[in-house]
Parts: C-alpha cells; sequence; structure tokens
C-alpha cells in the first residue's frame, strides 16, 4: 500500500514538473536535428507553428552566414575567404534534408 501511494506521488510529482516547467526546445531558437555529410540541420519553430529550417557546415564561425551554408532558396553560399570541396551529390542529400525538416514536425534522420 505504502509503495503504491509512494509511486502515484513521484507520478504526480513528474506531471507537475512537466506542466510547471514547459518545455521551450527548438521554439524561438535553432536546435541540432541532424547531421548530412557534415552538415549540420538545425530548426526552429515559430511561436505561430511555422517551421524554419536551415543547413550549414561548422567551420567555428560566431555567425551563421560566416559559414557555408545553403541560403533560403538552398543555394550553395561560400563567404568569402573559405571554399567548398563537396561534391554535388552531397549538397543534394542535404538539400533533400532541408526539405523533409521543413515538410513536417516530425524528423528522422536516415
Amino acid at each position: 500500500m505504502v509503495c503504491r501511494a509512494l509511486s502515484a506521488m513521484a507520478r504526480a510529482a513528474a506531471l507537475s514538473v512537466l506542466f510547471l516547467y514547459p518545455c521551450h526546445a527548438g521554439l524561438d531558437s535553432f536546435t541540432e536535428l541532424d547531421r548530412v555529410n557534415g552538415w549540420l540541420i538545425e530548426r526552429k519553430q515559430g511561436a505561430d507553428g511555422t517551421l524554419r529550417c536551415r543547413a550549414f557546415l561548422p567551420s567555428g564561425a560566431s555567425w551563421f552566414s560566416s559559414n557555408i551554408h545553403l541560403d533560403a532558396e538552398a543555394r550553395l553560399v561560400v563567404p568569402a575567404g573559405l571554399s567548398f570541396k563537396g561534391e554535388q551529390h552531397e549538397i543534394d542529400a542535404v538539400r533533400e534534408a532541408l526539405n523533409r525538416c521543413s515538410r513536417d514536425l516530425l524528423y528522422l534522420p536516415l
């Protein structure tokens, strides 16, 4: 009887923590979803539910636009001073991941 009471109290405590401290991962900030051929795929969800995805090759730069990345139309952007030595099939795989990312809330890495 005591074990059931403790178990019920533990469940109630866990549920209250979930409701008192909601998770905001990916809401108005980018969250890592996947890595494809060295590219980082990130997504954020706006307060209105819109999904925004981006892909870049991490280089240690502090700003997204300072890294090699794909722009809003999925075109390759190589900032001054950097060079891209990848192949077309790698970029195509990243574009497909971006497409899947923005198409549905559920993203499953392949």
